[in-house]
């Protein structure tokens, strides 16, 4: 396995930071030593946010037509797809996921970026000649100068192109903070934005530590907006620096989401989408289906089915061919997961699948948990409250629509829920009920780049794709002028 060393990227240039602390990478899978990742100061932050203000104010990128920045962002979505494979593996690597997990993300994020290319051919704005006479109103859209991003280590590539590219066609110059035990894509992607020809300074990339250099761009005063994807705890941090100087602030945070399942579904369909829900890269996943709700007419049969496929999956790292389930992201993590499995035993969860480490031996280097799989949760216990971050499913059965939507709703949390039902009307009543800035009906975690994404309740604020995530990172100034001045 190649080792790499990952350093920042400040105008238009890899560097080396100038404190000289640096963090040992393992790989999740195999224990092995992948990267070490050079670690930016506060210093550097200052430098880079200096740089990204600099390339705003000179003008090449900002003041650019925006039709010609989307032919740019188009051209970068190109270069990403050239090096599909070798960004593949970077990202498998790193982040601990199977190969076709990161491939697909990655072709997901190209996605992204093709459509926010394809906004510059129409960014919002208004004029408003109807109110009679010599008045004349117009609404027009600027971006914000600088945008720091600061990104979660569970989908290092998506939730950067869930806001990069529609910050790059609004204008803007950003300084992004990866996680520092997912730099590596991140980095290569800005090779990549300077190839496909975005002036220097417009992106920068520190890796580093959150209370070092994610509080350095909170409260720097060259920082115009912050928009953070990650904890719900750390979201709180941000908005709370954030507020100190009235920055604006965008936060997509923690999730637990509930997957309803009405005895009317395509149960094989559900059965289907309910594994993937709470399974998919790891769960991992602030959208996870983590909360089976499920009719009680129909609950003994689909749990059984459910838990054999989960007892049938396989775990393994990028180098395994075939693999469905990766290991979890570092070992504080592992131990969390597994910390939460066995409190749900003491607090009366049923155990029907998993339930710890795999037995494979070849496996036993890598932070591996098993798809685990809990019957008997109530609202009171901690399985159904707090997000695991892993491949674990609490089971919670209802008998009437009405409580299926008071269940779901019973937590902080408002990210995204499931609905499995053949009943359209009541799939659009159950949708309308449920507190969560994203809902699936007769699917999981599928959607169209145009549609928004966020969350409401401890979930966050701000949303991200589509239109609004163009709009996110600009100002509105609306402008009113008499054609004929009265005296």
């Amino acid at each position: 396995m190649t080792r790499r060393k990952h350093g920042l990227w400040i105008d238009g240039a890899a560097e080396l930071p100038r404190g000289g602390k640096t963090y040992e990478r393992r790989s999740p899978a195999t224990g092995e030593h992948v990267a070490s990742v050079c670690l930016a100061t506060a210093s550097d932050v200052d430098r880079a946010v200096r740089s990204a203000n600099a390339a705003f104010r000179a003008g090449a990128w900002s003041k650019m037509p925006a039709i010609e920045r989307g032919k740019i962002v188009s051209r970068f979505a190109d270069l990403i797809a050239t090096n599909l494979d070798d960004l593949t593996a970077l990202e498998a690597d790193e982040a601990g996921k199977t190969l076709a997990g990161a491939r697909g993300e990655i072709e997901w994020s190209i996605e992204l970026m093709r459509f926010a290319a394809s906004l510059a051919w129409n960014i919002p704005g208004k004029v408003l000649n109807h109110e009679g006479g010599d008045k004349l109103g117009i609404v027009t859209h600027s971006p914000l100068p600088v945008i720091a991003m600061i990104l979660p280590w569970n989908f290092p590539t998506v939730t950067l192109f869930q806001k990069l590219p529609y910050a790059l066609v609004a204008g803007c110059s950003v300084v992004i903070k990866p996680s520092t035990f997912t730099p590596g894509t991140t980095l290569e992607y800005a090779r990549l934005a300077k190839e496909a020809g975005i002036p220097d300074g417009v992106i920068s990339v520190v890796p580093g530590d959150g209370a070092e250099v994610g509080e350095t761009l909170c409260r720097h005063e060259g920082v115009s907006m912050v928009s953070f994807t990650g904890s719900t705890e750390v979201g709180r941090r941000i908005a709370a620096l954030c507020g100190e100087s009235l920055k604006r602030v965008a936060l997509e945070l923690g999730g637990k989401g509930a997957n309803i399942v009405f005895a009317d579904a395509d149960l094989d369909a559900a059965l289907h989408g309910a594994l993937a829900a709470f399974t998919i890269n790891q769960g991992e996943e602030c959208c996870a289906g983590a909360r089976l709700l499920i009719q009680q007419s129909v609950a003994d049969e689909f749990v059984a089915k459910l838990a054999e496929k989960a007892k049938a999956m396989k775990l393994g790292g990028a180098s395994t061919a075939g693999a469905e389930l990766g290991p979890m992201i570092h070992d504080k993590h592992h131990a969390s997961v597994l910390g939460y499995i066995e409190k749900s035993k003491e607090e009366g969860a049923v155990l029907v699948a998993g339930g710890g480490r795999p037995q494979d031996q070849s496996l036993a280097q890598g932070y591996f948990v098993e798809p685990t799989i809990f019957t008997g949760v109530t609202p009171e216990m901690t399985v159904f409250k707090e997000e695991v971050f892993g491949p674990v499913l609490g089971v919670t059965t209802f008998e009437t629509e009405e409580e299926a939507v008071a269940l779901a709703n019973s937590t902080p949390y408002g990210l995204a829920n499931g609905i499995w039902t053949r009943n359209f009307d009541r799939a659009i009543q159950v949708s309308a009920a449920l507190e969560s800035g994203f809902v699936y009906i007769n699917c999981y975690l599928e959607t169209i780049p145009q549609l928004p994404f966020g969350g409401v309740k401890a979930s966050g604020f701000g949303r991200e794709n589509g239109e609004q995530g163009l709009l996110e990172f600009m100002q509105t100034k609306s402008t009113f002028a008499r054609l004929r001045p009265s005296r």
